[in-house]
């Protein structure tokens, strides 16, 4: 049985994400509950999940808690492969609270063709970030990010400093140049005039 990859992103900062496996046979109703768990998210809260296009529009809504199907004597549960169109399926999960809102982006990252044996899925791969629901750790994470931009955008690079130290230098170099090529001597001219020459050479 293969394995999907979901990285699930926080809409505001994609840099806090839960990188999620699931297999194509589980149901959206489970990937609704390792996505809560993984997120903290509280249990008495709105939670819906659409359908979305490549630029994060969401379409059709998605049942998070899909009845069985009888197909003849079979009763089977709507999977989760039903719902993949395409190799980077994306997903867009919306949680709300009297208090709070906010949106996780889903995306299909990977198809891992085998399962490992003795794994129990879904699972959490990798989480990475705080909990938008823990609102003074996403806060000190937000904060800490910003500063680190602006070290980024408005840092002195020494480098560029360099470069222009050398260009008032080579500048300068030339001038210097210049003095000495005009107060160098002519090491040939009192040896050969052009004039006398000739005249060593008239019949």
């Amino acid at each position: 049985m293969s394995v999907y990859k979901f990285r699930v992103a926080f809409e505001e900062d994609e840099n806090i994400y839960r990188d999620i496996e699931i297999q194509p046979s589980q149901t959206m109703k489970e990937l609704n509950a390792i996505i809560s768990s993984a997120f903290a998210l509280p249990e008495k809260s709105s939670c819906r999940m659409f359908r979305s296009n490549d630029n994060w529009h969401k379409q059709d809504e998605m049942d998070l808690n899909p009845k069985a199907i009888k197909k003849g004597k079979n009763v089977l549960m709507p999977m989760i492969i039903h719902f993949i169109d395409d190799p980077h399926q994306r997903f867009l999960y919306e949680f709300e609270t009297p208090k709070q809102s906010f949106s996780l982006l889903i995306e299909l990252i990977s198809i891992n063709t085998v399962a490992k044996a003795g794994e129990t899925y879904p699972k959490v791969l990798k989480s990475v970030g705080p909990s938008p629901v823990k609102k003074e750790d996403l806060m000190a994470h937000l904060s800490k990010k910003v500063v680190e931009d602006d070290e980024l955008v408005y840092g002195v690079d020494k480098e560029e400093d360099d470069i222009e130290g050398m260009g008032q230098e080579g500048e300068e170099g030339e001038e210097v140049e210049g003095e000495l090529a005009d107060d160098m001597p002519d090491e040939f001219g009192g040896e050969f005039n052009m004039e006398e020459g000739a005249e060593d050479f008239k019949e």
